[in-house]
């Protein structure tokens, strides 16, 4: 590969964290989120898991769905237009 040549594959921003506990499979959602701290002054990219483990591949997809609905809808508020009344 060239440097300076960026791929067209691009990096995931949500995961799904499986892992097997007494039998039963757990689902814990995550989304890649900037975290900041008062050592290091720049900020960095960290995996921000959900509040809880769920029992259902589906519900944590339904969480991400969430996510991204959330994120689609900042990017829309910052792109639209205010008119001021005076």
């Amino acid at each position: 590969m060239l440097l300076g040549v960026i791929t067209l594959e691009a990096k995931p921003k949500y995961r799904i964290h499986t892992w097997i506990y007494n039998g039963e499979k757990y689902y814990q959602p995550q989304q890649k989120v900037w975290y900041k701290t008062d050592y290091f002054y720049l900020p960095f990219k960290i995996w921000k898991s959900g509040d809880y483990p769920l029992k259902s591949e589906n519900e944590a997809m339904w969480i991400i769905q969430n996510w991204q609905d959330d994120y689609q809808s900042k990017r829309d508020y910052k792109h639209s237009e205010f008119i001021e009344v005076k």
